[in-house]
């Protein structure tokens, strides 16, 4: 048991290293509104910031005041002839997601720090009660092969689908795309 458990650690480390040269990028970004009265997006896009570095900016307003729950549906897709499901489709709660601290290794914690820097989406519920709060913004976000140390991933194209929900209703859709290739330096 104890060397199965050293030998899982010693792949995951392995594969590790071998996700440290290679090239993360987004390559396409798709925002659907399920209901415009609620949360429309003033911008959605990916903008070149430097040579091979593409950022992400969103901006959505939240039309109709503060809510005190919210779900997240969060999925990771590879292209195989189209995109299909790959290694995750969780959904949880986010406000308690946000007001929980200590759970470390948590696929929500692992990805809300990889985007927490960008965002204006840093506290608990509820959302929407403090001065500004009435939008969500990411703004220049980049992912970079850090955030995906955890997930060792081989190089493909990929698909992150983000799904937000308020009061048991889906609201948003974010489909981002990305790729993660080798480093060709």
């Amino acid at each position: 048991m104890k060397q199965t458990m050293w030998a899982v650690l010693l792949i995951l480390l392995l594969s590790g290293a071998v996700l440290s040269d290679r090239n993360t990028r987004f390559t396409n970004l798709k925002c659907d509104v399920l209901d415009p009265t609620y949360c429309p997006f003033a911008k959605c896009d990916l903008k070149v910031i430097g040579r091979g570095v593409i950022a992400m900016n969103l901006h959505m307003n939240v039309l109709k005041g503060s809510f005190n729950n919210a779900k997240v549906n969060l999925s990771l897709w590879r292209k195989f002839n189209g995109f299909r499901p790959f290694m995750f489709n969780t959904t949880f709660d986010f406000c308690k997601a946000m007001a929980c601290t200590n759970s470390t290794l948590s696929l929500q914690r692992v990805f809300y720090r990889a985007v927490k820097k960008y965002s204006n989406v840093n506290h608990t519920c509820p959302f929407g009660v403090i001065l500004f709060q009435n939008e969500i913004l990411f703004r220049k976000l980049v992912f970079k092969n850090e955030h995906f140390k955890f997930l060792p991933l081989p190089s493909g194209e990929y698909q992150i689908q983000l799904a937000a929900a308020t009061d048991n209703e889906w609201q948003t859709k974010v489909y981002v795309n990305l790729l993660i290739e080798k480093d060709l330096n």
